[in-house]
């Protein structure tokens, strides 16, 4: 999965994905030869995912001052 692709993943799917591949990791379900790939791959989710609530946060905050009473 490319940069460009994990960028334009919702949040739900990309939650999704980043669960799969701890499960996987969990009951050793990865092979050593793609053990680096999945684990790289897992850190953009985790990454792209952390990304998605700040966003949320920081509009949701703007929407809550914008709104607050002078």
């Amino acid at each position: 999965m490319t940069k460009q692709e994990i960028k334009n993943l919702k949040y739900d799917v990309a939650l999704e994905l980043l669960k799969e591949i701890s499960q996987k990791l969990e009951n050793k379900e990865i092979s050593i030869d793609d053990l680096t790939d999945q684990v790289q791959l897992a850190n953009q989710l985790a990454d792209h995912c952390k990304g998605k609530l700040k966003a949320t946060e920081d509009e949701i905050k703007k929407i809550i001052q914008t709104d607050a009473p002078d």
